[in-house]
């Protein structure tokens, strides 16, 4: 089974814009989240996802709106904005943040497209690491959305193979050198 890939960007990211889209797009990313939002950023993503045909997400921000919408192709919610999701609905794809199995069902319940579950592997600063056998027992209706998020790289990503998720996401995972 081929793992679907999501990129998250990160400052590091912003150093080389193209180069960084195009090394992503060579390893097979195949969506990328616009993390830090800035409106002359904003449109160069939006011409470089569009050449090498990436999907791109970015934050809701009620002051770009109209640009998101007309724009991108999806709206990355945060925990605090979930009740925006039936604002974004049938206009946007959606993608989320969950952290735990309860998260995951109620985002599925509510239609998002896309649902990050972080953090898999230990990741500094960040939640305890949750673990694949956490997310094998994650029953298999919910895992079809489900991006494993969190101290993923070359060496473990194929532990994530034939588990039932839709892919992995990463930031990273997929920068250049």
């Amino acid at each position: 089974m081929q793992l679907d890939k999501f990129l998250i960007t990160n400052e590091k990211f912003y150093l080389n814009i193209e180069s960084n889209i195009l090394h992503a797009h060579d390893c097979g990313v195949s969506k990328i989240y616009l993390r830090e939002f800035e409106i002359c950023r904003f449109y160069k993503f939006v011409d470089l996802c569009s050449k090498y045909n990436i999907l791109l997400f970015v934050n809701y921000i009620f002051n770009y709106i109209d640009d998101i919408l007309e724009y991108t192709n999806g709206i990355h919610l945060k925990s605090s904005e979930f009740d925006l999701v039936e604002l974004v609905a049938n206009k946007k794809l959606i993608s989320y943040s969950a952290h735990n199995v309860d998260e995951v069902i109620n985002a599925y319940n509510k239609s998002i497209d896309y649902i990050f579950l972080s953090p898999i592997f230990n990741v500094e600063n960040k939640n305890p690491a949750l673990g694949i056998e956490y997310i094998k027992k994650i029953p298999s209706k919910y895992k079809s959305k489900i991006y494993a998020l969190g101290g993923i790289n070359y060496n473990n990503i194929n532990d994530f193979i034939d588990i039932g998720i839709k892919g992995v996401a990463g930031i990273r995972m997929f920068l250049k050198g």
